[in-house]
């Protein structure tokens, strides 16, 4: 949840994963869900990102506590 208390989440790949949750946690929002993507993610095909896109909703869904 944001400070504002909405709720957030972000979007981020493998390679920045680490990066993304000491962020977060310098930030003070060390509890902030992570969506995670595989790396790297441009230079893909459609088919390939659409794929990765589609899961990602689902993650986010479940992450932000909906029915997936």
């Amino acid at each position: 949840m944001t400070k504002q208390g909405k709720a957030a989440i972000t979007v981020c790949s493998t390679a920045f994963l680490t990066l993304g949750r000491a962020q977060a946690r310098a930030l003070g929002n060390g509890a902030l869900p992570i969506a995670v993507i595989p790396h790297p993610f441009g230079g893909r095909k459609r088919e390939e990102v659409r794929k990765i896109a589609e899961q990602c909703a689902d993650d986010i869904a479940k992450l932000l506590g909906g029915a997936a």
